[in-house]
């Protein structure tokens, strides 16, 4: 199976999809927020800009992404989707799932093996070993491979038991919030701080690592609209704002962007994602 050859579904790739009605769906607040110096006013009422147009132009397109419904498929998914593309981490998900039937399996083979398994999404020696070293924590957790019993924890426990796994950031342990525990979380991966900070609503010199930015833009997000926002922003990331040579003369919201760390011309050399999940 060749990773490269994959892409996005053709439903992304034919053009954007016809504009969905926003419905009830409350707009973005600040009253959560306000006691932060992390977002201004402007930058609250732009993003709530770029989730109304990035809704109209893809349509929340989530079965594109891949996510996965268990818990723990969905942690080893976003360890393998590290540093690489969506088609790339859907690709060799389906190489591990075909080798190993089950990830008892994975437990007892070799780290060797399991890299050369996922060999398809680029890190593979390391993302074999962050692999081994979660299942081993779950189990010493859990007593067993599986994380459901998540989903009798609060946010807040889950959250914490989550990113105490290795490999596991808090964009990390919301995924599988948000895709597998059905928690209205906001996950913000590399896709999102790149979108964020070209078009202006976080600063140039913001900290990916800095927890208190990704509350920040959960908290100015409405819950109901959260996964949706998310959906949109990777895929934005993945098919137009990409790190290097973004699409800008066919993006749906370049009126509204700053283009912070691009050049004025369309697609030109952008700045590189932050080295976390």
């Amino acid at each position: 199976m060749n990773c490269n050859s994959s892409r996005l579904s053709n439903r992304l790739l034919a053009g954007r999809v016809l504009s969905r009605s926003a419905g009830s769906i409350p707009p973005l607040s600040t009253e959560k927020i306000m006691h932060s110096t992390l977002l201004s006013r402007r930058a609250i009422k732009k993003l709530g800009q770029l989730e109304v147009r990035l809704h109209s132009a893809y349509g929340s397109p989530q079965a594109v992404l891949g996510n996965k419904r268990d818990p723990l498929n969905e942690a080893i998914y976003i360890l393998l989707s590290f540093q690489t593309s969506v088609s790339r981490s859907r690709c060799v998900w389906r190489r591990l799932r075909s080798t190993f039937h089950s990830w008892r399996q994975v437990e007892l083979a070799t780290e060797a093996h399991l890299a050369a398994t996922i060999r398809g999404g680029g890190l593979h020696r390391q993302k074999a070993r962050t692999i081994k070293r979660l299942l081993s924590s779950v189990r010493k957790a859990f007593g067993k491979l599986s994380l459901r019993s998540l989903r009798k924890m609060s946010d807040e426990v889950a959250e914490s038991l989550l990113t105490h796994l290795p490999g596991l950031s808090w964009k990390g342990a919301r995924c599988v919030l948000l895709y597998s525990l059905d928690r209205k979380a906001f996950p913000v991966d590399v896709n999102t701080f790149r979108i964020l900070r070209r078009i202006g609503i976080i600063e140039p010199d913001s900290v990916y690592r800095r927890k208190a930015l990704h509350n920040t833009l959960q908290d100015a997000v409405p819950p109901v609209r959260r996964k949706r926002f998310h959906v949109n922003l990777v895929v934005h990331g993945q098919q137009t704002c990409l790190p290097h040579n973004p699409g800008c003369t066919s993006c749906p919201v370049r009126s509204i962007c700053n283009m912070t760390g691009v050049s004025s011309t369309a697609d030109s050399p952008g700045d590189k994602p932050p080295n976390r999940l």
